[in-house]
């Protein structure tokens, strides 16, 4: 995981940290995409449909928020970006159970991940609707990482 956001961050626009955040909401919502695509019963297809238009959503609102609080701003994001919010690859291989189950660590660490940016997001950025919108994803990403874990390939 990353050691110290606040290193990472410092300097780096807010707008671009948004950029960020959106970027991790559309790979969440691509991932659990492919797993409801990819599920062999149809709890986990569900679980999975659920989650993707729940990160579909979260990254409509912070498009919103973006365009609302920074309309100007407009970012490339480099891999050392990405990685801020991501882990593993953008692809989630899930041909049996081992891959299945490596699958759910990647999105467990990931929501972790995700959840330690929106933190320190929290912590940077201005407070009002961006803040508390922020603190709530914070919070979010906790309680995906923990069900995630519980989600057994069969």
């Amino acid at each position: 995981m990353v050691e110290d956001y606040a290193t990472e961050l410092e300097g780096m626009p807010d707008a671009k940290k948004l950029a960020i955040a959106i970027y991790g909401e559309s790979v969440a919502s691509y991932r659990y995409g492919v797993l409801a695509d990819k599920a062999v019963s149809d709890d986990h297809r569900r679980v999975f449909r659920a989650m993707q238009k729940e990160e579909q959503g979260h990254q409509t609102a912070l498009e919103r928020l973006a365009a609302k609080h920074f309309p100007d701003d407009d970012f490339v994001l480099t891999p050392e970006d990405k990685g801020l919010v991501i882990v593993g690859a953008r692809m989630l291989d899930i041909r049996d159970d081992t891959s299945f189950n490596s699958a759910m660590r990647f999105l467990h660490d990931t929501e972790l991940r995700t959840g330690e940016f929106y933190r320190a997001l929290v912590a940077l950025m201005p407070s009002g609707e961006l803040g508390r919108f922020l603190g709530e994803m914070a919070d979010e990403c906790v309680e995906h990482a923990a069900s995630l874990l519980r989600i057994k390939p069969r």
